[in-house]
């Protein structure tokens, strides 16, 4: 027996993961394959095609993929039609990444396969379409949250509710003791968690910012201590190097000035004469952004000066003293009192251990000015999972300019300060938790998977 599971993102690769290692206990004898990344090829799946170069960056980017992105995927399709085709798995699992396995379910149900949808696309969200043409393409489909499921059962789909998989992984290594105690800190006191991302272009984006607002918690709180949540896929020489002192930073503020006085040359921006011509004909395009989207060169200096001035002002607020914790994130989520995290699942892995938060999210200046043209924020109300969970705002989250070291510093130290705004936090993360199921999510879903292949478990 041989089961296909195919992810195309960072979260669709941990997701997968925890359905194979579940797959493999229930049934040892198994083969997996298909696509994922370093999550599933960890978990015993054969990668036939590596998702890595899919991976969006975070809401904003990804309802902004340009065509460099979208070419890769449309590259990938014929390749897995053909291994479906050869080697007709008993069944094939499709994680999310609705651009790519939308098609593909067509086509396995065209060759007459066995198809489980385990997050379904959009199945987070509360209102809107959900997808009706998955009862024609998918046997089951797996959700994650409730609503989702009275959704999808209301469309005709043959939905069946898991609870969400994240529950599963989102554990510490330690206690509060002896996580201080490794780092030397003090438990007693307030320990703030810095969470950048997990990506480069995130961190470059947000570490400086993160490391000003901390040298302004400090002045208000001189007793908080910092520690920062090193990501497997970013090496602790580059964090060290933002905790260096001023020259490093003031290094670093003239690289990013560089980068801008020099747009034209850069890989954010590149001539596409062709695409924005289309869509700006009465202009002469000069610069577009990789989705084709005008941008002028004036408008893209003025927006470099602001970021240059505002960077260069915020400089003399170094750092306090701050550690760095690589390979630890869910114990800096747990334990600490106070998050300052990068938008994405960080905030929903948060979200389990309750712990108040200040979400924020910052782009390229070419990614900002495509986000305003596009009305992107008339689409997307929140980008914090939490909020987009509980449909309000649980927790603060700023984007771009908003993401200042002072409005982020301002929130922390009320929820630091005020006892009642971090309980009331506390609290409204906790109902979202709840949202999220019960643990066992992946056994679930590798159940219906071995079910729908016509096997029993231990058969």
């Amino acid at each position: 027996m041989n089961i296909a599971i195919i992810a195309g993102e960072l979260s669709g690769d941990l997701i997968g993961a925890g359905v194979a290692r579940e797959l493999t206990r229930l049934a040892p004898d198994i083969a997996l394959w298909g696509m994922g990344a370093e999550a599933m090829r960890s978990a015993g799946v054969e990668i036939a095609i590596d998702s890595a170069a899919f991976s969006a960056i975070g809401i904003v980017d990804a309802l902004t993929k340009g065509p460099a992105f979208l070419a890769t995927v449309a590259r990938a399709i014929p390749k897995l039609r053909v291994a479906l085709r050869d080697r007709r798995p008993d069944a094939v699992v499709l994680i999310d990444f609705g651009y790519a396995n939308i098609r593909i379910a067509r086509y396995a149900k065209q060759l007459g396969l066995k198809v489980l949808y385990y997050f379904p696309p959009g199945s987070w969200r509360r209102k809107g379409k959900v997808g009706a043409d998955l009862k024609e393409v998918a046997d089951v489909v797996a959700v994650p949250f409730e609503w989702s499921f009275a959704r999808y059962r209301d469309a005709g789909v043959n939905a069946v509710y898991v609870g969400h998989p994240i529950l599963e992984r989102v554990v510490p290594a330690m206690t509060r003791s002896a996580f201080a105690a490794a780092f030397g800190m003090d438990p007693s006191l307030p320990i703030i968690g810095l969470l950048p991302g997990s990506r480069k272009r995130e961190v470059e984006q947000l570490m400086p910012v993160m490391l000003n607002s901390a040298a302004l918690i400090h002045r208000r709180v001189p007793e908080a201590q910092f520690v920062v949540a090193v990501a497997p896929s970013i090496s602790a020489e580059m964090m060290e190097g933002y905790l260096s002192g001023h020259a490093e930073l003031r290094g670093r503020l003239n690289e990013i000035w560089h980068e801008f006085a020099h747009e034209a040359e850069s890989k954010v921006l590149r001539p596409i004469t062709r695409s924005a011509g289309k869509l700006a004909p009465s202009r002469t395009p000069a610069l577009a952004t990789p989705t084709g989207v005008v941008l002028p060169p004036e408008a893209l200096r003025e927006a470099a000066e602001k970021r240059y001035r505002r960077a260069v002002a915020t400089e003399e607020k170094s750092p306090p003293p701050t550690v760095l914790a690589k390979g630890l994130t869910y114990d800096v989520m747990a334990h600490s009192d106070v998050l300052l995290v990068c938008s994405g699942t960080s905030t929903l892995e948060a979200t389990v251990f309750a712990t108040p938060m200040v979400v924020m999210y910052r782009v390229s200046r070419a990614r900002e000015i495509e986000y305003h043209l596009r009305g992107i924020r008339r689409k997307v109300k929140f980008i914090g999972l939490p909020n987009i969970a509980a449909e309000r705002m649980v927790v603060p989250e700023l984007l771009q300019d908003d993401a200042s070291p002072e409005r982020i510093a301002e929130h922390a130290v009320a929820m630091l300060n005020d006892i009642e705004t971090r309980q009331r936090i506390r609290t409204d993360l906790r109902a979202v938790r709840a949202m999220l199921g019960t643990p066992g999510a992946s056994e679930r879903t590798a159940a219906l998977v071995l079910e729908l292949a016509g096997r029993q478990p231990g058969g």
